[in-house]
């Protein structure tokens, strides 16, 4: 899954058990043991950290790579990453002290002309970045050996959540990566995390070890993390179950719900996003009726019921789970199920025979019921729709591309360091995956990010815009709701489930 994205503060939990595993019988933290984890997809643009927007690819990035902070375990706290200390020195001014020996995977160390040139990198139009347009870079200086100074255009109010994740903001050497070909970035890795790689094998296997000279001293407490390619849901939930395999995520809330019955340590869940991507570009779906008519032609209740299992909530693009989404209501514009109100709507449009290409990630066997349901509601008000599983590897370079190959695209969300991503990703202002041409929609977004009203005032705009997508109809949101259940073995102790799904305090967990 795409994500764009991974949020900085406490997510509202829906369902599920304890985030952090039960320690009582864990004693104290110990070295050792290989931690075996069931994957559904490998990261299909490697392991380049700026590129990592997919979800299996921010699991991976998320062992290797780190940012100039790091965000708490309550997903909200900005805490010391690979620096110590940073400071607003200005309105549009921000200074960092680097770590001391904080040294890459390849033994050399971390400088600050490392990190100018990393985060020079994500912004570098060469580079095609999902991230560059998240930042309002003007220029970034390293005045000392351990300092480094980013100067902003203007004020942005998601800088510091942005650096604290490791791939929108993975701090990378400039050595390596200037003398490693593209493409082996892909397959290799020299970040400065708990974990580095020791051997890919396509379609199979990522199998990672502790990096003893990690800044972090003790930790990661496991020699190691194996994981390994199970693409089958019912497959991993069997070698879990069996102690074949120490961890997993699962994408069906029965499958949680079994596996929570059984004993087994099973994470919260997120209610997230299920969006629905529109090219408005040309054809039927360029015509706001047709939009509306499929707006108001869907029973959002019913796929709740049915497509989420009943554990979903009305939604906007932005989902209630980040700390500035909002949950819809029946009230949001074109929300309300109106099948007559529909037809009317769908001739007014004056468009006949309307027949659409649905295309959805054949992996995620929970998107499929969802999509199925959408389909039949539609073809009772007169349009077709043709829903077409797809290799996640497709879909997502059909979206990013800009070529996608369908009227429209599903996707759940993941949780972002900010808001600003879920929305960058379907609706950035020159962005090849964009099938919108609103500069109002494009001021609003800026705004939203500009503001130095605090938390509170961009909520209210997040829920702005939100409205004005829905009146619109640039994008269908049936509803938000789980999209992955984080599930370990009792045998693994001091784990704490994340908000972002990736697994990222692997460091602080061991074997018991």
């Amino acid at each position: 899954m795409v994500g764009a994205s991974i949020l900085a503060a406490a997510l509202a939990a829906c369902g599920g058990t304890s985030g952090t595993s039960n320690d009582g019988d864990g004693g104290t933290p110990r070295r050792g043991g290989t931690l075996i984890v069931g994957e559904d997809s490998q990261p299909l643009s490697g392991f380049d950290p700026i590129m990592a927007q997919a979800f299996n690819a921010k699991r991976m990035v998320a062992q290797f790579y780190e940012g100039l902070l790091s965000l708490g375990e309550d997903g909200q706290t900005i805490e010391p990453g690979l620096a110590t200390e940073w400071n607003q020195t200005g309105d549009l001014t921000y200074e960092f002290t680097l770590r001391d020996g904080v040294k890459f995977h390849d033994g050399s160390d971390l400088t600050a002309e490392d990190v100018v040139f990393s985060l020079e990198r994500i912004v570098d139009p060469e580079q095609h970045s999902p991230y560059s347009s998240l930042y309002n870079f003007k220029a970034i200086t390293a005045p000392a050996a351990n300092k480094v100074v980013i100067e902003l255009s203007e004020p942005q109010a998601s800088l510091l959540h942005l650096l604290a994740q490791p791939w929108s903001a993975g701090i990378v050497s400039k050595k390596w990566v200037e003398s490693t070909d593209a493409d082996e970035q892909k397959t290799k890795e020299n970040g400065t995390g708990p974990f580095k790689l020791k051997e890919f094998r396509e379609g199979s296997l990522i199998s990672t070890v502790r990096f003893d000279d990690y800044w972090d001293e003790g930790k990661p407490y496991l020699d190691g993390v194996d994981f390994r390619l199970m693409a089958d849901e019912s497959t991993r939930i069997s070698a879990f179950t069996s102690g074949s395999i120490d961890m997993m995520q699962a994408r069906v809330p029965k499958n949680a719900e079994a596996v929570k019955a059984k004993g087994l340590n099973v994470g919260p869940a997120y209610n997230l996003s299920y969006w629905v991507g529109l090219n408005m570009t040309d054809g039927a779906l360029a015509n706001p009726k047709v939009r509306q008519a499929i707006s108001v032609g869907i029973d959002r209740e019913q796929l709740i019921e049915i497509g989420s299992q009943g554990a979903g909530e009305l939604a906007y693009t932005v989902p209630p789970a980040d700390p500035l989404g909002s949950p819809a209501t029946k009230d949001t514009p074109n929300y309300q199920y109106d099948p007559e109100q529909a037809k009317q709507l769908l001739a007014e449009s004056g468009e006949k025979d309307v027949r659409l290409k649905l295309i959805l990630q054949s992996e995620n066997q929970n998107a499929l019921p969802t999509a199925q349901l959408l389909a039949e509601q539609l073809g009772k008000i007169g349009i077709e729709v043709d829903v077409v599983p797809t290799p996640f590897s497709t879909l997502v370079s059909n979206l990013l591309s800009g070529k996608w190959d369908a009227d429209m695209i599903v996707l759940n969300a993941a949780l972002n360091a900010d808001a600003s991503q879920y929305l960058a990703l379907w609706f950035a202002k020159d962005s090849t995956a964009t099938k919108v041409d609103d500069p109002k929609l494009w001021q609003m977004m800026s705004d939203a990010v500009t503001t130095t009203g605090g938390d509170e005032d961009r909520k209210a705009r997040y829920q702005e815009i939100g409205d004005y997508i829905a009146e619109n109809v640039y994008q269908i949101v049936p509803y938000a709701a789980p999209s992955a259940y984080d599930m370990w073995t009792k045998k693994l102790h001091g784990f704490t489930a994340d908000a972002s799904g990736t697994r990222i305090l692997l460091k602080n967990a061991w074997m018991g």
